[in-house]
């Protein structure tokens, strides 16, 4: 009879195996799983040492082990650790230096003889590349998951996510004092069958209404784009605390010129706005006269307007007609306002102007787009 293999894994509820103890951890977020270990748990993990027959271990959690137990405090479990027969998966290790440590390099021929030896079980601690290896190959014959009542919100997890799909019996549960549960798996000999999975399976109509919910809200915006122009050179000529009191200046009238004409002020560019409106006319007239309001404090920007379809993303906005916008803004010269064949078509009022600039690509937008220089006389 062929020695049986256990992964016996610490566990957070998110799902992290990674620094139970104080190794390092990307996030210093180590010891979680010494700081919620309980005396009836470490009578536990004694108790499953002494029975087992041999370690099996990835490299990494092998160089953590091997730095820690030969020096660790005096005791039993610091005795069998050191004792009990020890396996190291890797390539390229060239010799372990742990008493009683050994290098497996092919884990389908090497492990299945190991289980094939006479004696204890063999044990699998940490070393989640190891244990998907193990689970593919059909290796693993009860998995031992210690899960701690602690999210890490980062680390390395046990069950990657292109793990293959694996179903496994529940045979034990075990709580402590310290609110850890230990789960004892089997793998299952086949697939669970429900009748609920028929009884709740997802229509055709259901698949449309769930993709009709995931779309984003779509509306129908004119896009305001503006920057200033030359702001690196304005920048380096005043300073950086007259051209940062220059941008907050810059910031008020954008703001106040935005509400005037009903508008949505999006966001800050940095040295321009983002901002949408409910018609193209007003978007328009607030592009031109942000033209003359920030000419009054020094300020020469360009302007560009679309009108189109947005998505909305909480407080901001998206979608290909922001692109177009945005990319229509390049094509504006210092103190103009350039906007698109569809503006031009809806804007109404007698005074406004547009002066074709003829058909131009704008780079990352499908097709030639037909721009036009708007002015209010």
């Amino acid at each position: 009879m062929s020695r049986r293999l256990i992964v016996s894994e610490f566990v957070t509820l998110d799902g992290v195996i990674e620094a139970p103890g104080h190794e390092e951890h990307r996030d210093g977020k180590n010891a979680w799983a010494l700081r919620g270990t309980s005396e009836d748990q470490q009578r536990y993990k004694e108790d499953e040492l002494i029975a087992t027959g041999a370690i099996l271990l990835g490299r990494v959690t092998y160089q953590i082990f091997a730095a820690f137990w030969p020096t660790a405090p005096e005791g039993e479990f610091k005795d069998r650790m050191n004792a009990v027969p020890k396996h190291v998966v890797s390539r390229t290790l060239q010799e372990p230096t742990w008493s009683n440590a050994s290098i497996v390099r092919d884990v389908a021929r090497e492990v299945p003889e190991l289980k094939a030896e006479p004696g204890g079980d063999i044990v699998v601690h940490g070393s989640a590349d190891l244990v998907d290896s193990l689970m593919r190959l059909g290796l693993v014959d009860e998995l031992r998951i210690m899960v701690f009542p602690v999210v890490l919100g980062s680390g390395k997890r046990l069950f990657r996510d292109e793990s293959d799909l694996s179903h496994l019996e529940l045979v034990q549960t075990r709580s402590f004092s310290s609110g850890v549960v230990l789960l004892t798996y089997r793998p299952a000999l086949e697939a669970p069958w429900s009748e609920y999975a028929e009884e709740y399976a997802w229509t055709e109509e259901h698949v449309r209404s769930m993709q009709a919910a995931k779309d984003p809200d779509r509306v129908l915006a004119s896009v305001l784009f503006t920057d200033i122009v030359d702001s690196t050179g304005r920048a380096a000529a005043l300073g950086d605390a007259e051209w940062r009191r220059l941008l907050n200046r810059h910031d008020r009238v954008a703001q106040a010129e935005v509400e005037a004409f009903r508008g949505r002020l999006i966001k800050s560019t940095g040295d321009g706005i983002l901002a949408t409106f409910d018609a193209p006319t007003r978007a328009l007239r607030c592009a031109i006269g942000l033209l003359e309001r920030l000419r009054e404090i020094g300020l020469s920007i360009r302007a560009a307007v679309h009108t189109g379809e947005v998505e909305l993303r909480g407080e901001d906005v998206g979608g290909i007609a922001v692109h177009i916008a945005s990319r229509a803004l390049a094509e504006a010269g210092e103190g103009r306002v350039v906007v698109s064949r569809t503006v031009r078509d809806l804007a109404t009022g007698a005074d406004l102007t547009f002066a074709p600039l003829g058909s131009v690509g704008l780079r990352g937008v499908p097709g030639d787009w037909d721009l036009f220089e708007a002015s209010a006389s």
